[in-house]
């Protein structure tokens, strides 16, 4: 059997939230946008994450209303992404993460 790629099949919130926020790397992105990462190749070199992944996970938060692709340079065309509100509402959750894992690490 392999694995699952969605919750669909769930009427639950919390599934709801684990479509767009579940996949590794995701929450560190936000938490890099939030930093002040918004261009790709300064998410990317704060993270270590890998070109095909963080393209992946950027289109996921941005289709899921968490980020907002800004153009800044048109030749070539460039963008920046910027947390909207409904992914300014994630911080203080990520914040608890990660008081969490400092308690339990």
């Amino acid at each position: 059997m392999s694995p699952r790629k969605n919750f669909s099949h769930l009427d639950d919130h919390l599934a709801n939230a684990l479509e767009v926020m579940g996949e590794w790397w995701t929450p560190l992105i936000v938490a890099a946008v939030n930093k002040g990462s918004f261009r790709f190749e300064s998410i990317q070199n704060s993270l270590g994450i890998a070109r095909n992944i963080l393209t992946d996970r950027l289109n996921t938060l941005v289709a899921g209303g968490v980020l907002e692709k800004r153009l800044y340079t048109t030749k070539p065309q460039r963008y920046e992404y910027h947390l909207t509100t409904k992914g300014e509402e994630l911080i203080p959750i990520l914040h608890d993460l990660e008081r969490w894992g400092k308690r339990h690490h």
